[in-house]
């Protein structure tokens, strides 16, 4: 995890913040909770990457290998700036940080969502151990997939 990553993170979380309560938190729960088309959920959100030309990325995060990089400017490409917006207001930082922390949590989260490599039928927003999921992106230990 790069230093900057983690910083950015830590800004988002708050300083001494519970993750669970955290904005990033609820955020990704805002965001799991999409829908596209006739799909939802981790569904909806990979519909939405393979939408934006992403496809190659979203499905090395569904695999089990390493997890394909993306960059702050394809998570314009699949989010509104109205939504991004939106959300750097929640958490109380700026737009491009914002965009850092989706463009880092989100390969992460699809990854963690999605064990060996198959993608759920319908997760519930409210069953993602995300406070797991955020400990691991900042370096603390933990399983890296749900049992």
């Amino acid at each position: 995890m790069s230093g900057f990553f983690n910083q950015i993170l830590q800004s988002v979380l708050g300083s001494g913040q519970p993750a669970q309560a955290s904005p990033i938190n609820a955020i990704l729960q805002q965001i799991l909770s999409a829908r596209e088309g006739d799909k939802e959920g981790i569904a909806a959100i990979i519909a939405k990457f393979q939408n934006a030309g992403l496809a190659d990325q979203v499905h090395s995060w569904i695999g089990t290998g390493s997890n394909a990089p993306i960059s702050p400017h394809n998570v314009d490409s699949v989010f509104s700036s109205q939504q991004i917006q939106g959300w750097a207001q929640q958490a109380g930082v700026a737009p491009d940080a914002m965009r850092d922390v989706l463009a880092q949590a989100l390969p992460q989260v699809v990854d963690h969502l999605t064990p060996d490599g198959k993608v759920p039928d319908q997760t519930p927003p409210q069953m993602i151990d995300l406070p797991s999921l955020l400990g691991r992106l900042m370096g603390g230990a933990g399983p890296s997939r749900p049992a």
